[in-house]
């Protein structure tokens, strides 16, 4: 199951350097593979806890969207991680991610300033696709949590 959710997060990040977009038909694999490894493992029952987890990030995270801090193909991937997570896992890593999102945009922003007088301004972006990618290895690779 881990191994399937890695899979998803990996091309989510390598689309979202190449193409700066992450596919709905990647994000509809995902949410399917979710939900039939949910099925499988957990009954009808399971069906339940993937509506619930993937509900969650388009819940906490449509403010954010709405003051284009976050993108949609974000959130959605943060419902595919849903799909294969529990909800206590699913919060560590949105949490895990944004907190590696401002570790790394503060780094950004301070190199950029050094090099202002050479460059120029110039904008800040983070693939925040590959935060998420980072929050999952911090979170279920990282420590075991339930």
């Amino acid at each position: 199951m881990t191994l399937t959710l890695l899979t998803v997060l990996a091309f989510a990040v390598a689309a979202d350097f190449r193409e700066m977009r992450i596919s709905n038909r990647l994000i509809a694999s995902g949410l399917m593979m979710g939900l039939a490894l949910r099925i499988l493992g957990e009954g009808g029952a399971g069906i339940v806890h993937f509506l619930v987890n993937i509900s969650i990030p388009v819940i906490l995270l449509f403010l954010l969207f709405q003051l284009r801090v976050i993108g949609a193909g974000d959130i959605k991937l943060f419902s595919v991680a849903g799909g294969f997570l529990s909800m206590r896992q699913l919060l560590y890593v949105i949490l895990a991610a944004f907190v590696t999102a401002a570790v790394i945009g503060l780094g950004k922003l301070l190199y950029q300033k050094r090099m202002a007088g050479i460059f120029g301004n110039q904008r800040t972006l983070i693939h925040f696709s590959a935060m998420i990618l980072i929050g999952y290895f911090i979170v279920v690779w990282g420590c075991a949590i339930e």
